[in-house]
């Protein structure tokens, strides 16, 4: 078994996580089908009422005799043949023809036939009638004419003179319905729906290939480490109203439906204190990874595809570094969507990185680079999207452009193009330190993010580790728990809000 097979094992934990995630469905749809079968049984099916009788055969034959025991025998299978009769046309005639003469009606030999079962009790020399019908008083009046007329007609044999019938249990008017069973359908009418529901989210969860959790993307990372956990996180904006409006859960969301609204999407002291923990451990990573060559490293930051939130993170990361009084350069490098001038506010017309690859810019420090954009960080943003982005981040002035930056700052930073989707992340290959490969936890799926890792394998590049962002705190199924592991609402988060009241004050 390969380590992607390995995800989609079937175990009892991953049956309980199914359940539980989806126990509110579930529970709606014990009440829907409970209550539909209910109605059903009620309103639909029309009652059924019965009324039997049980007749014994005995032998006439004195029970002194020595032969009385096999003359018993005989009639348990008269019993037998008796029943049979029962539901022969020719009983069956004398009924229908004694039944609506009696009672006016004009009921047909086939109807009777559907309504009357006779059977015999096993080895018991007695059998039983039964008359079934929607009409109780219909079905008790059939069953007297049986009564009457079953001795008569089943005794008219001259060859079965030791053969004597006796009723044993006569018939009574039913006031109860025997079918249908109001309980047992509305049981089975809820439970048969929780079945179906449960199998489809078991199925869809089954064949569902995005990743959710770190030991999802473990499957498919190879060799690569994960480097950063960044757990979901709201906005003071969005807290007020994620009560009221909830994400969808489904996995395969459209990326122009994805969080684009930057506002309070920088690290700060409105941030919660489990991402701002998540970035420090990320910041701590990659130091471990940098200056390799004791030179300022090149981090390029790229995803599979559109909506993992690359630029947020990077752009966070940018910060952490800058918090420590780092000098730090953030150039976006996504020149085909370029989002950096929106994340930090610096809309406008203004020379930016397309305009120093072209050369139209010829001092990108004095006149491109925005200083102090954001606590101690450098920002160069995108500029005017050109229609050769590929051709400028390989070209010369993109090698001389990091080489003087790499003198000027501590660290840089580069917002690349999805290396899925594009050739744009794949042209750097040479002139990066390493590549940090963000996926976006409930959005990235499985298979892209293979494609990802043998991508980056094929260009034998430098991969500083995966990043997972936005990670659910309950996850897909319940098996993550971001806070018991990472202090996420934990009493560290608690500390850090007492230490922020006391600053305030």
């Amino acid at each position: 078994m390969n380590e992607q097979e390995k995800t989609t094992e079937i175990t009892f934990g991953f049956l309980l996580a199914v359940l539980r995630r989806r126990l509110i469905w579930l529970l709606l749809a014990l009440v829907i089908g409970a209550g539909g079968a209910f109605a059903l049984t009620k309103l639909v099916i029309d009652p059924t009422y019965s009324s039997s009788a049980k007749f014994a055969v005995e032998s006439t034959v004195e029970s002194g005799n020595m032969m009385s025991s096999g003359y018993q025998v005989g009639a348990a299978l008269y019993a037998a043949n008796y029943a049979d009769e029962i539901k022969g046309n020719v009983f069956l005639s004398e009924v229908l023809r004694t039944y609506n003469g009696r009672f006016g009606k004009e009921l047909t030999l086939k109807q009777l036939s559907e309504k009357i079962t006779a059977t015999a009790d096993g080895d018991l020399a007695n059998f039983t009638v039964k008359i079934a019908s929607t009409d109780a008083q219909e079905a008790y009046d059939i069953l007297s004419v049986v009564q009457e007329l079953a001795p008569e007609i089943l005794l008219n044999d001259s060859t079965r003179t030791y053969i004597n019938i006796k009723m044993v249990d006569y018939g009574s008017l039913d006031t109860v319905a025997d079918s249908p069973n109001v309980f047992l359908n509305t049981a089975l009418g809820g439970i048969l729906l929780v079945a179906l529901v449960y199998v489809y989210f078991f199925l869809r969860a089954f064949l569902d290939k995005t990743i959710y959790n770190e030991e999802n993307l473990k499957t498919v990372s190879g060799n690569m480490p994960i480097i950063g956990l960044i757990p979901q996180w709201f906005t003071k904006k969005q807290e007020g109203s994620k009560r009221f409006v909830r994400e969808s859960f489904d996995s395969d969301r459209d990326p122009n439906h994805i969080q684009r609204n930057y506002e309070g999407r920088l690290l700060s002291e409105d941030t919660p204190f489990s991402v701002v923990e998540s970035f420090k451990t990320l910041r701590t990573n990659l130091t471990y990874v940098a200056h390799k060559d004791n030179t300022s490293p090149v981090f390029g930051v790229t995803s599979g595809f559109a909506g993992a939130g690359k630029s947020v993170v990077i752009a966070n990361v940018a910060i952490s570094f800058a918090q420590l009084g780092k000098k730090v350069l953030l150039i976006d490098g996504d020149m085909r969507c370029p989002v950096q001038h929106k994340i930090f506010s610096l809309e406008g017309e203004r020379h930016g990185l397309s305009e120093v690859l072209a050369g139209i810019e010829q001092k990108p420090f004095e006149n491109a680079v925005v200083k102090n954009a954001y606590e101690g960080l450098d920002v160069l943003v995108c500029g005017h999207i050109p229609p050769n982005p590929s051709e400028l981040l390989s070209s010369a002035r993109m090698q001389q452009l990091l080489a003087e930056a790499k003198e000027q700052y501590d660290y840089v930073f580069i917002d690349l193009p999805p290396i899925l989707e594009t050739a744009d992340a794949g042209v750097v290959t040479s002139i990066v330190s390493s590549y940090i490969l963000v996926v976006r936890a409930g959005y990235s799926k499985l298979p892209a993010i293979a494609g990802v890792v043998e991508t980056m394998q094929t260009m034998h590049a430098s991969v500083a580790g995966f990043v997972l962002n936005d990670i659910n705190a309950k996850g897909a199924l319940g098996y993550y728990h971001y806070g018991s592991r990472y202090g996420y609402q934990s009493r560290y988060s608690k500390y850090a809000y007492r230490t922020k009241d006391a600053d305030n004050n």
